[in-house]
């Protein structure tokens, strides 16, 4: 893996987990001054575990702890959206 292709592909994370994802589309909760501090922090964790991952797959480690610890933040995340819709 290249330079280019990292950069492209942490922008595309920081697209997906900071700028909006679609549970937030699907919510309505599409600009961080709507979400709460705690949403906010999670997007920023999952920028990071996001980016350890690809440190790992380009070292070719195992992915199975980095990829348990974002899908515990994606939970907590999407809990966070429903507990502030009103869900």
């Amino acid at each position: 893996m290249d330079k280019e292709f990292l950069k492209n592909k942490i922008e595309d994370l920081r697209h997906n987990f900071v700028e909006s994802t679609s549970h937030e589309r699907a919510v309505g909760f599409l600009d961080e001054a709507r979400m709460s501090k705690k949403m906010i922090k999670i997007k920023k964790k999952l920028v990071s575990l996001e980016m350890e991952r690809c440190q790992k797959k380009i070292e070719h480690k195992d992915l199975t702890k980095i990829d348990q610890k974002i899908q515990e933040q994606k939970q907590l995340f999407e809990d966070c959206c429903n507990q502030q819709s009103g869900g």
